[in-house]
């Protein structure tokens, strides 16, 4: 062996610089097994944040899907204003995902993907948490399960009934999310006697599916004597007094479309009401589950078979580092 060595011109150190060298790659194979066994899970996880800004509701912060266990509200210095007169709008957020930074925060006039900035009802905003910006969606970079967070705002110079929400984000292995109720603002003054049905949850348009609420708010909210909800002309239950909520099984409706209205009285006789279309999607929210089923499986698959991949080459190394890669 010695003689050919010599013939082929390979030292002894040469062969043990080999030997050396396929030793670091053993190690470098594991390292890399370890990173990809840490890393999978968050891939696709967090998005770090897009900073402060002006974000529509939706996917514009991120595709945050998974429900939060915080608490958010939205708060306002007064909800009857004059036009164009100045309001301080407070959102405060509680318990949840400490963990999970940064936390996201915005105000929104629409539970719509588009045209739900508060500036596409009307609104202007004059300052932002930061003090110094006037964006409708600031972050707080080191949440630790309580923060709040104030927005300066000029009402719209349209007298009318408008809706702000909140809603937060944030990630850091799962996307979590969460909205808080409409709070509503009469801008302008109603005429004595008259007043307003709004619905403020669901969305007009939107698509639901499972157990649902449905929430109205009545401006002005006194000498109500009573509050309908019905669901395609059909009553379903009525209420008296705020707050003026209901459950709705909606897999007790067929897969479609659907009117949803609730009509108030008043004292004097008046009768206000309001009606959204809504698409019941019962189907697809089962097939959404199996597809999650599905995907999580093939996931965990792919993290098996890179596992097994890098071990047997790893394995493969190693063997000839220590035997057939020997040199007697």
């Amino acid at each position: 062996m010695k003689m050919l060595q010599k013939a082929w011109g390979i030292s002894q150190f040469d062969t043990e610089s080999v030997h050396l060298r396929k030793g670091r790659v053993f190690l470098v194979l594991l390292a890399l097994t370890a990173a990809v066994v840490i890393a999978l899970p968050g891939i696709n996880g967090f998005n770090g944040g897009v900073g402060d800004s002006n974000q529509q509701y939706g996917c514009s912060t991120g595709c945050h899907t998974v429900q939060s266990g915080s608490t958010i509200s939205l708060s306002a210095s007064a909800t009857e204003v004059a036009p164009s007169a100045s309001v301080t709008v407070t959102v405060t957020v509680t318990g949840g995902e400490a963990s999970s930074t940064p936390l996201g925060v915005q105000i929104v006039s629409a539970l719509t993907k588009s045209s739900s900035l508060p500036s596409d009802a009307g609104w202007t905003i004059t300052a932002d948490p930061s003090g110094s910006t006037a964006f409708n969606y600031h972050e707080d970079l080191s949440y630790t399960g309580s923060v709040t967070m104030t927005w300066t705002l000029t009402a719209p110079s349209t007298p009318g009934v408008y809706t702000l929400y909140a809603r937060e984000v944030h990630g850091n292995g799962e996307r979590y999310q969460r909205d808080s109720a409409g709070t509503v603002f009469v801008v302008g003054t109603i005429t004595p006697g008259e007043f307003a049905v709004l619905i403020t949850s669901p969305t007009a348009s939107s698509e639901v599916s499972g157990t649902i609420n449905v929430a109205a708010t009545i401006v002005p909210e006194t000498d109500i004597s009573y509050a309908i909800l019905s669901v395609d002309g059909n009553s379903v239950d009525n209420k008296s007094s705020a707050p003026f909520t209901w459950a709705l099984d909606t897999t007790q409706y067929s897969d479609g479309a659907h009117v949803i209205k609730v009509t108030a009285a008043n004292s004097t006789g008046g009768i206000a009401e309001k009606e959204i279309a809504i698409t019941i999607n019962n189907a697809a929210a089962g097939e959404t589950v199996l597809s999650w089923v599905w995907t999580m499986a093939a996931g965990s698959l792919l993290i098996v078979a890179l596992l097994a991949m890098f071990m047997v080459v790893a394995l493969m190394i190693r063997r000839r580092v220590t035997g057939g890669g020997k040199v007697n």
